[in-house]
């Protein structure tokens, strides 16, 4: 089908132009590669792929649901009282095969949630399968290897919940569509589909929802619905309806990943027990129980607890977050929701027929089961804890789009939200199939005028986006090929990304955006909006971050003349923004009266982070940020959550790292610090420590966007061109810090450093894997000293030692303050030694 031959390229991947692929086609694969020399490896062991349906009419499978539904009135949502949703809805159905298979596979989808039976045993370990989609362009089917599951005689089972599928947000009720594929021993192949020959009943799960949690009642179970001998004579005819267009969920999915132990339980009053997990996550519990049959088990959760230890609920707003359970009364029974999940520290357990013990529930965290990707460690106890927070705030606001908050009446893909945080997500974890979906449906929610909305997707359509929320269109898509160099994604949406700049164009006045603007730099300490920096300075200067970026892409994809057009109009925009907004203070504060001198800190930042102020200006600009900060905020930060993601590569680009690092380790109020002195496990979306309604969740990640300077600057490892193809390793040697070390998985392999500071010496370990090239930059910490590595003396006093020759490390030079050197792939240790 495809040689590549023998292909000259620093990369590691290639993209495939072999013969056009089939459906329902297997196909094997294996590479060898050659080294700096010539010589080549042995081949690989062969490893393979599979098609599913590529096309339309490859789905034999019909869209089916359940004819008459029952119904509830679940509380409402983000601007909604109450709506309307259904009972889960039970489908079966019975086949037999000719003989045995060779092969088997499933693809299914099931909307709002599935679960996917066959002969009574679940299929995969997906949970909330499947991704959030705008329904009525698409949806994502996941396909499963079934072989093993089959007899001669067979049931097929699949349970829906709600999910986002309901008629709040335009859709309809709960819908599947299935399709399984048998191949026989002599190359024969049967298809397995649904149509209205399918059955459905109600069962044991019934209301359920986002928000609502999910009602259990044992007492309804159906033994054996989902294998072939039991007796659907009373389950009704299903009927067909129609159903979005499906693309096949290529992401990873939704899955439980941790179990967690509750740290303390107690009792509020007689029968009602509080368990605290010491963790604020997403997910659900587990409980096991026994009891009389009717007795109905009700856990509520919470991020937070009153003073007298009851839940406080405040912060979850409308959502019910109840999950109920009716025992059956047949021994020890156990229960966990399948189409609900919460954002949670907390549970109340009600109704437990006997005195519950700590062992009796147990939590679940459920998120996007993305691999991790990067790792960090130093010797400040409190950096690690504010990484650990981020981590555990990044992942519980992975559901398939990256949400806002896990726990109350949104968890809305907010997109200001996804693109401030998304090169921390891509240091911790492998974002690029995660976001590669999440660009599918920033596209289709475009509009025909190129404007796209605040929420992705539209669930709740807010047009046109704030201009730093519709900038995840254009930052994703960069990110993706920065961080993958997945150029492919840039072709994908290259049409769509250049009407979203042309509407933010169309709707400029003097190259500068001033009504587009809503959230601007969202929820500086002791505000929502935001109160020293104009929303018009954001949004101007998103129009600039977009522009420049697309002129990028442009040039990556080489289509030069629109690079050059989009070039000058981002250059028209940046001289246009400091026309308007570069005064003789700095750049444009909102003053709260005549006395009011105070800067705001996001307007310097902004255009400093680009190297927009001119030139005989940007000392100046620089030094009123430095002054407001130190002197005026005591070194604490007085931005939201957009100049907040970009102060700290501000700062440590201009020589004040060590500003960065005294502001990132502040304890008091406005501080990460301060939050977990607070008692926060996770990042709050605000940074006073607020537990009434309102927009208090406790688990946000908007402000976690800090934690890429802990491996960018702290560690010391930054890419500097694309795919990771050469990187900087330059420590930054700051505060109490005596060690760190830092370690990314990346498209290249995986990136190593390390650094130790004693007394009298210095030691760097570095990892560069195959095709990858690092500068690097080792401080010079004492006037007289030696550099070796791996026990080769390199550097005596600053003279270089023939030893270079012979080695794979180039000599740069050196500057007051760093050694630098260039190096290739391998393993290097340096020793830098005080004399």
């Amino acid at each position: 089908m495809w040689d590549t031959q023998k292909v000259e390229s620093g990369g590691n991947y290639c993209y495939y132009e072999g013969k056009e692929l089939e459906s329902f086609q297997r196909c094997y694969w294996k590479v060898r590669v050659w080294n700096e020399d010539g010589n080549a490896s042995e081949w690989s062991n062969a490893s393979c792929f599979e098609t599913g349906p590529l096309e339309k009419k490859d789905w034999k499978a019909q869209w089916i649901a359940k004819k008459d539904l029952k119904t509830f009135e679940s509380g409402g949502d983000y601007d909604t009282e109450s709506y309307k949703q259904y009972y889960a809805s039970f489908f079966r159905k019975s086949f037999e095969l000719k003989n045995g298979a060779k092969s088997a596979r499933a693809y299914i989808s099931g909307l709002g949630f599935y679960e996917l039976y066959l002969n009574g045993k679940k299929i995969g370990n997906n949970v909330l399968d499947p991704g959030q989609t705008e329904y009525s362009k698409e949806a994502l089917y996941s396909a499963y290897d079934i072989t093993d599951y089959l007899s001669l005689k067979n049931c097929v089972g699949v349970i829906l919940g709600n999910g986002r599928y309901i008629e709040r947000y335009g859709y309809s009720k709960p819908r599947l569509i299935l399709q399984i594929l048998v191949e026989y021993e002599d190359g024969n192949k049967e298809f397995i589909f649904t149509d209205n020959s399918w059955k459905s009943s109600h069962g044991p799960i019934q209301e359920n929802g986002i928000y609502y949690g999910e009602k259990y009642d044992a007492r309804l179970e159906m033994p054996g619905w989902n294998t072939y001998h039991f007796d659907d004579t009373n389950w009704e005819e299903t009927e067909i309806v129609s159903g979005p267009d499906l693309r096949y969920q290529d992401m990873p999915p939704i899955r439980v990943t941790r179990a967690l132990k509750p740290q303390k339980m107690y009792s509020i009053e007689p029968g009602v027990y509080i368990y605290d997990f010491g963790q604020n996550f997403t997910g659900w519990v587990r409980i096991a129980v026994k009891g009389p049959g009717g007795t109905e088990v009700r856990i509520r959760h919470s991020e937070l607890v009153n003073k007298d230890g009851t839940l406080n609920t405040a912060t979850i707003r409308k959502a019910e977050a109840t999950d109920t359970y009716i025992l059956k009364g047949e021994g020890l029974e156990a229960y966990e929701p399948r189409f609900t999940y919460h954002g949670f520290r907390y549970i109340e357990v009600a109704g437990f027929p006997t005195v519950p013990t700590i062992e009796s529930v147990e939590g679940c965290f459920v998120h996007t089961d993305v691999e991790k990707a990067g790792d960090f460690y130093c010797s400040n106890e409190l950096i690690n804890r504010i990484h650990n927070n981020i981590l555990w705030g990044q992942l519980s606001n992975l559901h398939s789009i990256p949400t806002d908050c896990p726990q109350r009446d949104e968890r809305f893909g907010w997109m200001g939200d996804a693109q401030l945080s998304a090169e921390e997500a891509i240091y911790n974890f492998d974002m690029n199939l995660f976001y590669e979906n999440y660009l599918q449906e920033i596209k289709l929610s475009q509009k025909e005028d190129g404007s796209i909305p605040d929420v992705v997707p539209a669930y709740i359509k807010i047009y046109p986006a704030d201009p730093a929320w519709g900038s995840a269109y254009i930052t994703l898509a960069w990110y993706l090929y920065e961080y993958y160099k997945n150029e492919q994604v840039l072709k994908d949406h290259f049409d769509s990304m250049k009407k979203y700049v042309e509407f933010l164009k169309n709707n400029s006045e003097d190259n500068l955006i001033k009504k587009l603007g809503k959230f601007g730099d969202w929820c500086p300490p002791g505000a929502i909006s935001p109160k020293k920096t104009p929303v018009e300075v954001t949004s101007s200067w998103y129009y600039y971050n977009d522009v420049y970026l697309f002129s990028r892409i442009c040039e990556v994809l080489g289509k030069e003349d629109e690079a050059r057009y989009y070039s000058e109009l981002s250059e028209k925009i940046k001289n246009s923004f400091n026309k308007h907004f570069l005064k003789k203070y700095g750049y444009e504060t909102r003053m709260f009266g005549p006395v009011d001198r105070l800067i705001s800190q996001t307007s310097q930042i902004l255009p400093l982070y680009y190297e927009m102020v001119p030139g005989d200006k940007k000392e100046f600009v620089l030094e009123r940020l430095i002054d407001n900060i130190v002197e005026h905020q005591d070194s604490h930060v007085d931005t939201g959550i957009v100049g907040t993601r970009y102060l700290f590569d501000v700062l440590s680009e201009n020589d004040h790292a060590d500003l960065a690092f005294k502001i990132i380790t502040q304890e008091s109020y406005p501080s990460w610090g301060y939050m977990i002195k607070e008692g926060a496990t996770t990042v709050w979306e605000r940074w006073e420590k607020l537990e009434a309604g309102g927009m208090n969740s406790q688990n946000h990640i908007m402000l976690g966007s800090v934690d890429t300077w802990f491996y960018k600057y702290l560690v010391g490892l930054s890419l500097t061109k694309p795919g990771w193809e050469e990187v900087k390793v330059k420590p930054h040697l700051i505060g109490d810090v005596s060690f760190a070390s830092g370690k990314v998985e990346t498209v290249k392999g995986e990136f190593l450093v390390s650094w130790e500071k004693a007394e009298t010496a210095f030691k760097l370990s570095i990892f560069i894997p195959f095709g990858c090239e690092a500068n690097i930059f080792i401080p010079r910490l004492w006037k007289e000293y030696v550099l070796n590595e791996s026990g080769t003396l390199l550097i005596d006093n600053g003279k270089k030692q023939d030893n270079f020759q012979e080695s794979k490390i180039k000599f740069e030079g050196i500057e007051e303050d760093s050694i630098i050197l260039n190096a290739g792939s391998g393993q290097y240790y340096f020793e830098l030694k005080s004399k």
